[in-house]
Parts: C-alpha cells; sequence; structure tokens
C-alpha cells in the first residue's frame, strides 16, 4: 500500500478510529522532524517513524504538524493519534501510554574554543553552572522564554544580579544565539547537541563551537510516541512496540538519532546508550500505570 503524507485538520473523523489509519502528530522542529514540501523527510522522529511505518504496510500513515500543547489537548481528548516525539516523565506516563524510541544525550553547554580553556571545570570534566555564571569574563546568552529543566532552571534563577549573562527573545531556536557566538558576541550557550549538529549543517560557518557537559544534567533523556489513554491508543502503543521490540528495530531507532550526535558524545554516554538499546530490543510487553510508574523517573 502506498503511503500517503498528508497534512491534516487538526481534528480527526471517528472514523479514523479504525485501525486501517495510523495518524501520526508531528512536531515542526527540526531536526525532531524535518518537514519538506509538507512532508517528512530526514529527521530522527521522520526516520523512526519511516521504520515502523516498513513494518506495518497494512495501515496508511498519515501525518498532522501540530505544536505540543495542541498534540497533547488531542491526546488527552482521546483522539485516535500518536503524538510522535515526547521525552518522558512521571506526569505524562500518566496521560498516554508511551513507546519508548530513542534516548536523548542531556543538554550542554556550548562554548567558543577560544573560551574553553576558562570554563570552571569540576573533578569530572564537568562545567560547574553555578560557578560559571558567577564569572564575569565569560558572557552567556540564553532564550528568555525556554526551560533548561528543574535542575538547571533552579541554578540560572540564583544566579547572581551582575551575572554576565544576557537572555535573548531572538527566534529560530539556537540559530541565531549559534550565530551570535561566532561573530564572539556571546561565549557560552545551552542547548541540545543534535540541535547544534542541526544548525552546522545549514550553515557550516556556524562550526568551531565545543560543546562539554554541565554538572548535574548528566543523565540521559528518554523520548517516545504518545498515544491516547484509550483502547485504541493501548492497542497501538502495543503494536508499535512490538514492532521496535527487536535487535533491528532498537538499532533503527538509534541510527536516527547516532547522525546528528557529535563522536564526542557518542563516546560520552556510550554505555548508557548501550544499556538503553538492550532494553529497547525486547517489547515492554504491557501498558499498565503500574509497570509504567515504576519505569518512568520525574
Amino acid at each position: 500500500m502506498r503511503k500517503l503524507f498528508l497534512v491534516l485538520p487538526l481534528m480527526l473523523p471517528v472514523a479514523a478510529t479504525a485501525q486501517a489509519v495510523m495518524t501520526w502528530l508531528m512536531p515542526d522542529l527540526p531536526p525532531a522532524s524535518i518537514r519538506l514540501d509538507g512532508q517528512p523527510s530526514t529527521g530522527i522522529v521522520d526516520m523512526e517513524i519511516a521504520y515502523v511505518a516498513a513494518h506495518w504496510p497494512e495501515v496508511e500513515h498519515r501525518y498532522i504538524y501540530a505544536n505540543l500543547k495542541r498534540s497533547w489537548t488531542m491526546l488527552d481528548a482521546g483522539e485516535p493519534a500518536c503524538y510522535s516525539f515526547t521525552l518522558i516523565n512521571a506526569e505524562r506516563l500518566k496521560r498516554a501510554y508511551i513507546v519508548e524510541t530513542i534516548a536523548l544525550p542531556p543538554l550542554q553547554l556550548f562554548v567558543r574554543a577560544e573560551a574553553a580553556a576558562m570554563l570552571p571545570f569540576n573533578a569530572d570534566h564537568q562545567v560547574d553552572l553555578a560557578q560559571l555564571l558567577a564569572m564575569r569574563t565569560l558572557r552567556g546568552l540564553l532564550s528568555e522564554k525556554r526551560s533548561y529543566g528543574v535542575q538547571l532552571d533552579a541554578i540560572l534563577r540564583k544566579r547572581p544580579p551582575d551575572a554576565s549573562l544576557k537572555l535573548t527573545t531572538i527566534g529560530s531556536y539556537g540559530e541565531n544565539i549559534f550565530s551570535k557566538m561566532r561573530l564572539s558576541r556571546a561565549d557560552y550557550t545551552i542547548d541540545y547537541d543534535f540541535v547544534y549538529a542541526y544548525y552546522q549543517s545549514r550553515n557550516p560557518k556556524l562550526s568551531g563551537l565545543q560543546s562539554v557537559p554541565i554538572a548535574g544534567s548528566g543523565e540521559l533523556l528518554k523520548s517516545g510516541f504518545a498515544c491516547p489513554k484509550t483502547p485504541w491508543g493501548k492497542a497501538t502503543a502495543q503494536r508499535i512496540d512490538a514492532i521496535l521490540g527487536t535487535r533491528e528495530g532498537a538499532q533503527a531507532m538509534r541510527r536516527s538519532l547516532d547522525n546528528w550526535l557529535s563522536p564526542n558524545t557518542r563516546q560520552l554516554y556510550a554505555n548508557q546508550f548501550a544499556a538503553f538499546y538492550r532494553q529497547r530490543e525486547r517489547p515492554m510487553r504491557r501498558f499498565d500505570d503500574q509497570q509504567q510508574a515504576r519505569e518512568s523517573k520525574p
């Protein structure tokens, strides 16, 4: 059956509850999903879903591009669709059946090569963010409206009043911040390794920045597909989980992200990545609240 790549209205018809159609809610957020002529292309979840679709040819795979808020509104309403890129936490596990797909590296500190030697490192060669914020010699630039996670947000809130850190509302996610760093208007920022890789692929002039781990932010983040807490959602999650729960499926999920990671990041978190994908080689087998609560972390 030929797979169709469509942009659909945000409310799905009741007829879509039949499993002849599999509807994916897509983030318009590269490189998680790279939208090309209205269709998924080479993004992380694009490649994940392409694998699932290739092993589930008896259904028609459709695509809706929706932001995070609208996607979760649809899931909470029981719409027969699955969100393709959700970071997993205890609160979301209560709201949806979630199939783990990949492990994401934690946020990194990106620094100009010329300033890297001035960073305050701990014994594990991780940046002490609180100490960095207290330095006047290095200039930071972060997005004003973005959350950097519970731990890092708490450190940022406690920064000294005279910290050399500016908050900006500039758009294009991190691209403009990286551009300002290239022009020496800032020395460091915080972002994901794969996000920097994407912007660097679009603009080779953004090369030359170094990424280093931040103390207190060393755990991998789990991401996956979220399906509604309905009989349809449970059956769909189980079907997807069975497709992914093989050595081939686990390796396909890993490849979807590996191309966007730097060699340094792959090496730094090699043991954690290996442990996660060994688990992904087996189906989760069931999707009840008790099991998901045991497997989740706040």
